[in-house]
């Protein structure tokens, strides 16, 4: 789905388990989250969405692990942008120059894009979700996150657009012979990631607030797929009398290609 006039817009540029990167931006303002792609793979993901880099305002981290970061100190080298990192989170970040850190502790704004931030339950020392508000435009991102709480669910209420991870499928996971049971325990933990089942609860409870449109994010390759991932959600929905298409959109973002624009007037 794309809106036209928009005064906020979220295209993902990689989503799952080898690499994230999330592009924000205002008519005026533009924002990564993370850079977990290497830096000459971001370029031309970056390319191909027709993103300038040398235009990029600020980056956003939401946690440490790799898929997240992994380009994050040759793209702050290279392209000498601001880094945005809750100050107890800077002493992680030791391969970032001082220089280009900014700290928060509370809600900040680059340009003019107002952003907020609320912790989320995920094996990583620190990680956060976001929201990205613009006037009366939200936007509200959630990834790795082992459950969704009441808590999560009240700060991107409101948002016309969240990005909310959809993991794995549990019957997949619990299948899969190529996982240890430790990862298994691990993956659907309080403290991994969000399954469909648990996604589709919480995008449930977010329809009920208006939100417009939801893009499943952060797939497992192993244990989940797009089509699965959608479908069960969809269905998911219907079964509580959300019709997906008329009540709300549903799309899912990949870890091989830009997606689609998704703007709001």
């Amino acid at each position: 789905m794309v809106y036209s006039l928009a005064m906020l817009k979220i295209q993902t540029l990689a989503s799952g388990s080898r690499g994230n990167v999330t592009y924000i931006a205002s008519d005026t303002t533009k924002i990564l989250v993370d850079v977990g792609l290497s830096l000459p793979q971001l370029l031309k993901r970056m390319s191909t969405a027709q993103i300038a880099p040398e235009q990029i305002d600020a980056v956003i981290v939401t946690h440490e692990h790799g898929d997240h970061i992994a380009g994050l100190a040759s793209f702050i080298k290279k392209f000498k942008k601001p880094v945005y990192l809750h100050e107890q989170t800077c002493d992680i970040f030791t391969d970032i120059p001082a220089t280009h850190i900014q700290t928060f502790t509370g809600h900040f704004t680059v340009g003019d894009i107002t952003v907020d931030w609320f912790p989320v339950s995920h094996d990583s020392q620190f990680c956060f979700g976001y929201t990205f508000n613009n006037s009366s435009a939200k936007i509200s991102l959630a990834t790795d996150l082992g459950r969704c709480t009441d808590e999560i669910l009240s700060k991107m209420e409101g948002s016309q657009i969240v990005m909310i991870e959809c993991n794995h499928c549990l019957t997949k996971l619990g299948a899969n012979t190529k996982y240890p049971k430790w990862l298994k325990r691990r993956i659907a933990s309080s403290h991994g990631h969000l399954s469909n089942i648990a996604s589709g609860l919480a995008i449930y409870q977010l329809a009920k607030s208006d939100v417009q449109q939801i893009i499943l994010a952060h797939l497992s390759k192993e244990n989940n797929s797009p089509n699965l991932a959608y479908t069960f959600v969809r269905d998911f929905l219907a079964q509580k009398g959300i019709i997906e298409g008329v009540d709300i959109s549903i799309d899912v973002a990949t870890q091989d290609t830009p997606s689609v624009v998704f703007q709001i007037d």
